[in-house]
């Protein structure tokens, strides 16, 4: 006798479903974290970043838009919205702002 009555192809589909609503579910529930501090280097889609508490933070802009980030250089005051990558070895940053030098903070150059 089955398991519900389900044959093999309905209880492998009800499974898949399952997974795929654990991700999804797991993928929203990434805590959003915010840094700010000063960029030390920025080169493509990575950046790295001294937090005003003095830690060094591997920033992922893969996630970001271009132009939140585009012409970003070395000593520019920043802040960062993002979640912690899956490899726990960097934060994938959401949005980012910079200092816009006349007391507020920007997203475009």
């Amino acid at each position: 006798m089955r398991p519900f009555g389900l044959g093999p192809c309905a209880a492998l589909f009800v499974a898949a479903a399952l997974l795929f609503a654990l991700a999804a579910v797991a993928t929203e529930a990434q805590e959003l974290m915010r840094f700010v501090g000063t960029v030390q280097w920025v080169g493509g889609t990575r950046m790295q970043v001294m937090t005003d508490s003095g830690a060094s933070v591997a920033i992922d802009l893969m996630q970001a838009d271009q132009s939140s980030y585009q012409g970003l250089r070395t000593g520019d005051a920043v802040v960062v919205d993002g979640y912690l990558s899956a490899d726990r070895r960097r934060v994938v940053a959401r949005d980012l702002w910079r200092d816009s030098g006349r007391g507020y903070w920007t997203q475009s150059p």
